[in-house]
């Protein structure tokens, strides 16, 4: 079977930002919401452009990535700053002025992280950056509804003009909606979880697995499949693994965390059986082809981004399952070579719905338009 070659397109971050992220004059005055306006405007722009940055990340681009970000967006943040400390918000706006003066802190920290790391620790830096820009989006979500400029960042495009009844919850609904995180229990580890707003238990709702990366975690890459699933109405899991990574080499007891959570999920939340999709980045993505081998007749389909199928793994026992392959021609971690292998193998085990997606330009970071644009899509064709 030929390889299914595709070419995901990345704008050069100097040309997205040069656009939006024009020089703004100093303000002249105006009311509170005003200025608030204003600054949604600057967060939006750069919540995509950074965003941008994550996914095309590589060790021989950092060097022009951090001296385009850092070009364009100049003292944004100084700006940004200096109008949140001269501003005295009504009092009625008193818990949403600290949650956004907050938030663009955190921003900030997350672009200087980002601007000031070498390429000998870029790694780190670059996890400590995600940090912060995590940290500063849940705080953004938490005040959505009171930043109308900001809020089409949470959805797709398609769904922008859907955003208030997107938002609308179901009167005598008793379940928890929105985000929300979990502790480990003695069954499971920590887990992050996605219901959308209009979640309605009359109806079967598509579930999402999101396993995380290694050294990564589930509130992290929660984040990836927010937009997708809030603007589409699909419920997503983001499991923690028990270890600082998946246990690959013994994958049992991460096996049964992972089901004993979604165990508890399906006892909450009306879910459709047939459409529970399972994906997950680098270590995410080789643990999900462990689940697929262990527990077939959980899942409905398979989505490995930049991982590797293990050669231990009896993959003959998931014959039936459909599977989408994705990884990077440039992937500095593990060389698109595994991948290109990985698809040799399934289809040599039996497996007849293996789509292998090879992304020339792109290299082991962020899948944030690749879930949107390849995995999304393909899971819905599947089931329509």
């Amino acid at each position: 079977m030929p390889l299914a070659r595709r070419t995901i397109r990345f704008r050069s971050l100097l040309a997205i930002l040069s656009v939006t992220l024009l020089p703004v004059p100093a303000l002249g005055g105006g009311d509170y919401r005003s200025v608030i306006a204003r600054q949604e405007r600057d967060a939006l722009r750069f919540l995509r452009a950074f965003e941008h940055v994550q996914e095309q990340l590589h060790p021989a681009r950092l060097t022009q990535l951090q001296t385009d970000l850092s070009q364009t967006v100049g003292e944004l943040f100084v700006r940004l700053r200096s109008e949140l400390s001269s501003l005295e918000p009504p009092p009625e706006q008193q818990d949403f002025h600290r949650t956004w003066a907050e938030a663009v802190g955190l921003l900030d920290t997350a672009y200087g992280i980002f601007v000031q790391s070498d390429r000998s620790s870029f790694i780190g830096a670059f996890m400590q950056s995600r940090a912060a820009f995590t940290q500063a989006r849940y705080l953004l979500y938490e005040i959505r509804l009171d930043t109308p400029r900001l809020h089409p960042y949470w959805v797709l495009s398609e769904a922008v003009a859907h955003l208030p009844k997107l938002e609308e919850r179901v009167p005598a609904q008793q379940q928890p909606v929105g985000i929300s995180h979990h502790a480990p229990s003695s069954n499971h580890g920590a887990y992050s979880l996605y219901v959308p707003e209009q979640y309605d238990p009359k109806q079967h709702w598509p579930l999402i697995i999101a396993l995380h990366g290694g050294g990564g975690a589930n509130h992290e890459y929660l984040l990836t499949w927010l937009r997708p699933a809030k603007s589409k109405g699909y419920i997503v899991l983001a499991p923690k693994s028990l270890g600082p990574t998946w246990a690959i080499e013994k994958p049992e007891p991460d096996v049964v965390s992972v089901t004993s959570t979604l165990m508890a999920v399906r006892e909450r939340y009306a879910i459709d059986p047939d459409r529970i999709l399972v994906t997950g980045l680098s270590d995410g993505g080789t643990f999900s082809y462990a689940l697929s081998a262990s527990r077939p007749h959980l899942f409905g389909a398979i989505a490995p981004v930049a991982g590797v199928l293990p050669p231990w793994l009896d993959m003959q026992k998931a014959t039936t399952l459909p599977f989408l392959i994705i990884h990077g021609g440039r992937d500095f971690i593990f060389p698109v070579a595994v991948a290109r292998l990985a698809h040799a193998t399934l289809i040599e085990n039996g497996l007849t719905e293996v789509t292998f997606t090879e992304l020339p330009e792109w290299g082991h970071a962020y899948p944030y338009s690749i879930n949107e644009t390849y995995i999304l899509p393909w899971f819905e064709r599947l089931f329509e």
